[in-house]
């Protein structure tokens, strides 16, 4: 009782004196510290995982809830990580794993922007899509193995053992009465 009297007297002087008063916060309001970029990075790293495990939409909002993270707060930081990701130098020469694990990356992320609804899933869709656009995996060509044939030589009707009827290649082949 005495600290609101106290806190009345207070706020009548500085009115009288023309000093403002800073608002104080409300007694049961919790300011939330914002997360580090790689706090972010790690809870969506949690979602992809999930999404790969076959989360459902209600599963990632769920996800969100629980580590109380807003899907705005989380799309913006996508929205930049976003951006460091596609601005970064991926020349031809980039390794063919760096490329894979984009493309990977970029699944994930199409299949979350598939999955989820609202601002987080639409940007992860554009991003993923932007991804499998510029860095498309390298094409891998086998060596010396196009054009080739496989020659095989069919023996009988298939059921004999040892293969003494039909042993020339051809049907009819092992009858020499044929032959002349």
């Amino acid at each position: 009782m005495l600290d609101k009297i106290l806190q009345f007297f207070k706020r009548l002087i500085q009115r009288i004196l023309g000093t403002p008063t800073p608002p104080s916060p409300p007694g049961n309001t919790v300011i939330r510290p914002t997360l580090t970029d790689a706090e972010y990075e790690s809870k969506f790293m949690e979602i992809l995982e999930g999404i790969n495990a076959g989360w459902s939409r209600g599963d990632v909002a769920g996800f969100l809830i629980a580590k109380r993270l807003k899907d705005g707060e989380l799309a913006a930081w996508l929205r930049r990580f976003g951006e460091r990701l596609l601005e970064a130098e991926h020349d031809d020469t980039a390794a063919t794993n760096a490329v894979a694990s984009l493309q990977e990356l970029a699944q994930r992320l199409v299949l979350l922007g598939r999955i989820g609804s609202g601002e987080l899933s639409e940007i992860a869709r554009q991003i993923g899509r932007e991804i499998l656009t510029r860095f498309p995996l390298p094409e891998v060509e086998e060596e010396d193995t196009k054009g080739r044939v496989i020659e095989a030589v069919f023996v009988g009707d298939g059921l004999g053992g040892s293969g003494e009827v039909n042993r020339g290649g051809g049907e009819g082949a092992g009858d020499e009465s044929e032959k002349v």
